[in-house]
């Protein structure tokens, strides 16, 4: 069967959909179906500009609680809007309330107006992806060290300690999100896991053997990385073709692509399934991805039905 693949739902706090009642009741019936985790976005605006939507941590720490065996993730947080010294107690904090189920995608933040518009410092591409390495350096130590000094470019800390630490050890899994080769290069030497937005196989392939060839180089073991397809919220399934293309023609037309050229999970249950085997030949072991028919549940239940027992492991009798 080859890699593993493990399952995760997107939340998107700016979403028409997005309100307290909807998530809670999206991430127990994942619970339920047997969805491996729930990650949850970070933003002020949606792409398209609209304001309306939740917080992210807020939304994270109650579904925490609200929940026993899913795990949760952030889809991804961006940088510039927290500290990296606070970020690491939250996650510490978080981590001990929900008894380890806790994983960290963080990015260098790429939505320029929502920046703009709430008083966020907007820098280019550069100094934002510095700005992330430091942050993952700075609460990788927090984490795993009692007393921390730290002198960056752009922050500093001065015998900082932060109890308790969090439950996960060495420390929760910390993922990037990102395409760019600058966010390759911080995967390769900083974090666990890589989550690229909506790449294509061949674009995850490479961008993982690139990333691979990195960490060789600078002494870090290439079996430990994790990747993940991240999907956003484009995921679409129906239980024929005739269905599908009735659901999926606005978001194709959005997309600006064929079906067959898209890199979200469109189709029916036996293309999801071919396609989602595509991402797993190019190393993908997690798929993280966010459904277009939310807040109904019908897609999320057919895709637990009816793809993902393709990958589970079989009992031997």
């Amino acid at each position: 069967m080859g890699i593993q693949v493990r399952f995760g739902i997107v939340l998107h706090v700016s979403a028409k959909y997005a309100n307290w009642n909807t998530f809670l009741t999206i991430a127990k019936e994942a619970e339920q179906l047997g969805y491996d985790s729930v990650w949850v976005s970070d933003h002020f605006l949606s792409p398209d500009g609209r304001s309306h939507g939740l917080e992210t941590w807020t939304v994270l720490s109650a579904l925490a609680s609200s929940t026993r065996r899913i795990r949760f993730g952030t889809y991804v947080l961006c940088n510039q809007f927290r500290h990296p010294s606070m970020l690491a107690r939250m996650v510490s904090t978080l981590d001990g309330i929900s008894k380890g189920r806790l994983e960290i995608g963080i990015g260098a933040g790429w939505l320029q107006d929502e920046h703009r518009a709430f008083g966020f410092g907007w820098d280019k591409h550069s100094i934002r992806i510095q700005r992330l390495r430091e942050t993952a350096e700075i609460i990788i130590k927090l984490w795993t060290e009692n007393h921390v000094s730290y002198k960056g470019r752009y922050f500093q800390l001065k015998d900082a300690t932060l109890e308790p630490k969090p439950l996960q050890k060495p420390y929760p899994p910390l993922w990037i999100g990102g395409n760019s080769e600058a966010i390759r290069k911080v995967v390769a030497e900083v974090s666990n896991g890589w989550i690229p937005v909506l790449p294509t196989p061949e674009q995850l392939a490479d961008g993982v053997s690139v990333i691979k060839e990195r960490m060789k180089r600078v002494g870090r073991d290439p079996d430990t990385l994790r990747i993940a397809y991240g999907g956003s919220g484009c995921a679409l399934i129906a239980e024929n073709e005739k269905m599908v293309k009735k659901l999926a023609a606005r978001l194709i037309r959005s997309m600006g692509k064929p079906k067959g050229e898209q890199a979200c999970l469109i189709g029916t249950p036996k293309q999801c399934t071919e396609k989602i085997k595509r991402y797993q030949r190019a190393g993908a072991q997690e798929i993280v991805a966010g459904f277009y028919d939310f807040p109904s549940l019908k897609g999320m239940k057919l895709f637990a039905k009816s793809v993902i027992p393709n990958f589970r492991k079989k009992a031997h009798i």
